[in-house]
Formats: C-alpha cells, structure tokens, sequence
C-alpha cells in the first residue's frame, strides 16, 4: 500500500534545479524575515527556525520541499492545474510536521507579487497569506503542538486560486472541475434550462468558511459586497457566475434544532438548496469539535450546536448540502 510521501513523490516529479539550489541558499535569517511578515507567533518561529539547519542535512527533505515550490510555482495563475489531497505528515517526524510553514515562507513571495500585479488590495493579499498562521493555530489546538494543519489546503491558496475577503475564502474554479468540485449537481438536462452559469465549466466561485471568522448577518453582507468589488478586479468574468458552498454547515435540520436567530441558519438562508445530501460525519466532528484523540463516545458538549451534532450522529447521519447564489455578472439567463 503507498504511502503519503509514495503519492507525493509520484505526483509531483522532480523539482527544478534552480528552487533545488534556492532551498539550500535560504537562510534562517531569511526564513526569520518572511515568518514575521506571515504573523507566525514567535514560541512557533522559534522551533521552525531551530529546526531549519537540521532540514537541510537530510536530502529526502530538501527535495519533496522543492518539489513542492515547484508545483506552486510552475501551476500559479493556472487554475485548471490538478490538486492533490494528501494526508499530514505529523507521523514523518520533525521535518513532516512543519514542512508546510518551509514550503509556504518560500513561495509566499511570488504569491504576492502575483496578486498585486492582478490588482489585489494589500488588504486582501495580507488576509490570504493569514491562513498559514490560522492552520498552525488549528494544528495547535488539536495536537498541542507546532505544525500545519490540512497543509495540502495550501497548496492552492500558494498558487492564487484561493483568496480570502473579510471572513470568507474563495476558489476560482471552473463549475463541476476539479476534486473540490460540488457534487451531485444538475443534470445535464437541468443545467441547460437553468442556463448560463450553470453549466459544467461556467466560472464560478467555490465559497470555503475558515476556522475563527464572524458569521453574523453584518459581518457576511461586508464579505460578499467586497469580494464583489474586489474579485471583479482580480478575477474578471463577463457572464453570470454562481458562488456555490458543500459544507456540514448546510444540514437543514439545523433550522428547526438552533431557530431563526442562529448566524448558521441565516447564513443558510442566503442559499438555494439542492435537493441532495451526503453523509459528513467525519467533517462536522473535525470542524466543530478539533478533538481528534477524543473517542465519540466520549465528546462532552460545550454548546447547543454541539448537542445537536453530538445527538443527531447517534441516531444516524450529518446531511451535508449543496447550494449557490447568483454572485456577479449578468443575472442568470433561463435557457428558452
């Protein structure tokens, strides 16, 4: 059975020679530098960087960090570029568990020069390269120590694909492409009388909810009317494009369990359901709960939400659902 480093190795290649040779020239002065502009607490800087010098005597190390600033680099801007999902590499020792804060402290400059030239607010490029430092505290929380947590999630927010506004992050991403993709939606027959945005391959928006944000009614109407503003700028598209959202936050029982004045049901309430749903159990325990060494039997709530989750998974499944909203562009277009 393959490994993780087995399916990064194969997926990945060989690194180019010149990013080989930058990995080894960087020093941790420099590295210093970059993780005091990506806000990285000083108690997790310190052991990042004491580490460094270690990292770079074991080759096998050196290369996979390179071969991932490679992939980042070479598929920057391409948003059709294939995305891997791998597991965290806690397990692999020192060097796995903070590869990620190397591999972004080194691409993290291209990521901004990128953005700006596309015409991103600082705002806007300060608030995406945030996500390093918030997947270290989601690490922190759940094993106590240093590290990244879902480092893979990175790697397309490296690549420019993802960006965060306000309290939301957002994926460009032609509609039905790629492994993110929400899923089941329309049919064909459907997409078609639906009509423009609908589509397979339509531009549109995948909608992400970051761990640490406000949800509440104000706070989401700030997001959305300037990523509008913004993202018009930075991701031009001329036709209508959907913002479509598959997350456990989109159960529908939680209306009736949480009432109308919950900021998850009015956020709900933004969306048009489709009519499917998954089981998500395994998400709605790792997002509301963080508590990965706790058997299920013995999570204790803290809150009303967590009752209901808690209650509802004994009985049976978590229904994750699938829905958009008309983001930008022209209004949609009934096909005739």
């Amino acid at each position: 059975m393959s490994t993780t480093l087995d399916q990064m190795e194969h997926f990945l290649g060989a690194p180019e020679a010149s990013v080989v040779a930058r990995v080894r020239e960087t020093t941790s002065t420099s590295l210093d530098d970059e993780l005091g502009i990506l806000d990285i607490p000083l108690d997790a800087r310190n052991e990042i960087l004491s580490h460094w010098s270690t990292f770079l005597t074991e080759e096998a190390w050196v290369r996979r960090l390179a071969q991932l600033v490679t992939m980042v680099e070479r598929d920057r801007g391409n948003n059709l570029a294939l995305l891997p999902i791998w597991d965290d590499l806690d397990d692999h020792g020192t060097s796995g568990r903070l590869l990620y804060y190397y591999v972004f402290a080194m691409a993290a400059p291209g990521l901004r020069r990128m953005l700006r030239d596309q015409g991103a607010p600082d705002d806007l490029v300060s608030e995406t390269c945030s996500l390093l430092a918030r997947h270290g505290e989601i690490h922190r929380q759940k094993w106590g120590s240093v590290g990244v947590d879902a480092g893979w999630w990175l790697l397309p927010v490296l690549r420019g694909e993802i960006v965060q506004v306000g309290s939301l992050e957002f994926h460009r991403t032609p509609l039905g492409h790629g492994i993110l993709a929400c899923e089941p939606w329309y049919d064909e027959a459907q997409q078609q009388e639906l009509g423009e945005g609908f589509r397979y391959g339509d531009e549109s928006l995948g909608l992400h909810i970051p761990a640490f944000i406000d949800l509440s009614p104000e706070a989401v109407d700030e997001t959305f009317a300037r990523a509008r503003r913004v993202l018009g700028v930075l991701w031009p598209c001329s036709q209508s494009r959907l913002m479509t959202l598959e997350s456990w936050m989109m159960d529908d029982r939680l209306a009736a369990a949480l009432g109308p004045e919950s900021r998850i049901v009015q956020f709900q309430q933004r969306f048009t359901f489709l009519p499917t749903w998954h089981d998500d159990r395994d998400n709605v325990l790792e997002f509301v709960f963080r508590q990965p060494l706790v058997p299920f039997e013995e999570l204790r709530p803290q809150s009303r939400l967590q009752s209901f989750i808690l209650e509802t998974l004994k009985k049976g499944d978590w229904h994750s659902r699938l829905g958009w909203i008309h983001f930008d562009g022209p209004e949609p277009r009934r096909a005739s």
